[in-house]
């Protein structure tokens, strides 16, 4: 773990596009929190507070009310001598500014911003081999057609306007993830490297 000055950075990026495994290499290297809701919103405890499968099973976003209740629990919880890496969220545009008023309120403004960009035949290609997790091979449920079709509609819509908004505060990459694993890694590091300690967008 290479534990340097403490950074925040927020992971988003196309489905299937290797979020998952670039977040944990980054949460290894950099020693930064993984906020990663997806995980949070699966656990049974949180899903009894919305209805999980006619909402995120089938592609569809997590309630506002209860993205903002649990996100600011874990946010306020991560020490302030750590990172944190926001997983795969926020993906809607009243989330993202929710986010930004709460990370300059705790004083953990001006983190870093990723995106990793795959074309929509290479998702749907990934998709169909089924995701690696380690060496389990596993299709989630949100990884059938209906949810992939859904989620690719709400990715136009609201994932544009997030991307957006953040890349106007915030200092912005837009990282292919086109390539072998170690390819993408380092282009994120070189972008992370390059601007730890930096503030404001470019």
């Amino acid at each position: 773990m290479e534990n340097k000055r403490v950074f925040n950075l927020i992971l988003l990026g196309d489905p299937a596009s290797g979020k998952a495994t670039q977040a944990a290499r980054l949460v290894k290297k950099y020693g930064l929190y993984d906020l990663d809701m997806g995980r949070e919103l699966r656990l049974p405890s949180v899903r009894k507070a919305y209805d999980y499968k006619r909402t995120t099973a089938i592609g569809k976003l997590t309630p506002t009310g209860v993205y903002r209740r649990i996100f600011r629990r874990l946010t306020l919880n991560v020490p302030k001598h750590r990172g944190i890496l926001f997983d795969g969220h926020p993906k809607m545009i009243g989330e993202a500014k929710f986010l930004e008023k709460l990370l300059r309120r705790i004083g953990r403004e001006n983190p870093l911003f990723l995106y990793i960009n795959v074309p929509l035949q290479e998702t749907l290609h990934r998709v169909a081999r089924g995701r690696r997790y380690g060496l389990k091979k596993i299709v989630r449920d949100d990884d059938r057609q209906i949810g992939l079709r859904n989620r690719a509609r709400y990715y136009r819509t609201q994932i544009a306007r997030v991307v957006k908004f953040f890349k106007s505060r915030y200092r912005f990459k837009r990282i292919s993830g086109i390539g072998t694993r170690d390819e993408v890694f380092r282009r994120i590091v070189r972008f992370v490297e390059a601007n730890i300690g930096k503030e404001g967008a470019r």
